[in-house]
């Protein structure tokens, strides 16, 4: 009967030792995403402040300078952003996209934002509601980024 109760005692505190252990993990799993976002919503913000101040002059008028994390929607470890802008005219979505990746690809040369791959800041997903403008630009710097583009390339 003791060796039962201790038995069953050494299980409850290796059960709650495992469980601090995972707690732990994921806590510091995390920090440290929420580091990489941090610093990546940095890189990006300030990519898409050039952006908007060389398509002002299209008709675009970005809301703000600061964008949305969109790893709610596809996971922690992808970092990519949400953007708005109003058109003041009808655009062709399409040459939007080429004109802000060029943007994008300009800034990555210049500021050593590429790899092997080539510019690691992209348009990911683009549309358009009326005048309204929507895209996610996306900072390719791990596989879960690279995975989702990837991804998003075959819909």
């Amino acid at each position: 009967m003791l060796i039962k109760s201790l038995i069953i005692i050494f299980l409850i505190i290796l059960v709650a030792v495992l469980l601090i252990l995972t707690y732990i993990k994921r806590k510091r799993i995390t920090k440290a995403a929420t580091i990489v976002r941090n610093a990546s919503e940095t890189i990006v913000n300030n990519a898409m402040i050039q952006v908007a101040k060389q398509l002002k002059m299209d008709g675009m008028e970005f809301d703000g300078a600061k964008g949305k994390s969109v790893a709610d929607v596809w996971g922690q470890s992808v970092v990519g952003f949400n953007y708005h802008a109003n058109l003041k005219h009808s655009m062709d979505i399409n040459l939007i996209e080429s004109k802000i990746n060029k943007i994008l690809a300009e800034y990555c040369r210049k500021y050593q934002l590429e790899d092997e791959d080539g510019p690691q800041l992209k348009v990911s997903d683009i549309w358009l509601n009326q005048n309204h403008l929507e895209l996610d630009v996306v900072y390719l710097i791990n596989r879960q980024t690279k995975d989702y583009l990837n991804d998003l390339s075959k819909l």
